[in-house]
């Protein structure tokens, strides 16, 4: 819990004037679709972050307990580049892929408490 909520406050580190949004994500899929899902969530996130600027993070998280239970640490720059997000063709293809895989979905508003706040480690350190 301690790294998950460094990484919340490590991908702030702007210097707005606009508030980064900030969410988790919880995804329960149907197990059938588990390897499915997962190869269509990994190239989501990573085309998101690379072609969009306002897509600070995706953290994609499976459970452990439960193999067919995400939790997705979403930070966005501003309101408008979640939107921006939302309707980029990546993501509408990764939305109509998944529809028939999800069980249950629920999206958790989170609020940055230091958005100035980086990291300081490189994972590789």
């Amino acid at each position: 819990m301690k790294k998950i909520l460094s990484i919340i406050l490590g991908v702030c580190t702007l210097a707005l004037s606009k508030e980064p949004l900030v969410k988790i994500s919880e995804i329960l899929i149907d197990c059938q679709y588990l390897k499915e899902y997962k190869d269509i969530l990994q190239t989501e996130s990573k085309q998101s972050v690379k072609l969009e600027n306002g897509v600070l993070m995706l953290y994609a998280m499976q459970h452990e307990n439960n193999p067919c239970q995400f939790s997705i640490i979403e930070a966005y720059k501003d309101q408008q580049s979640y939107e921006n997000h939302i309707t980029s063709p990546h993501f509408q293809l990764y939305k109509q892929s998944i529809l028939h895989m999800i069980r249950d979905l629920k999206f958790i508003p989170m609020k940055a408490l230091n958005p100035q706040m980086a990291l300081e480690k490189n994972i590789d350190e």
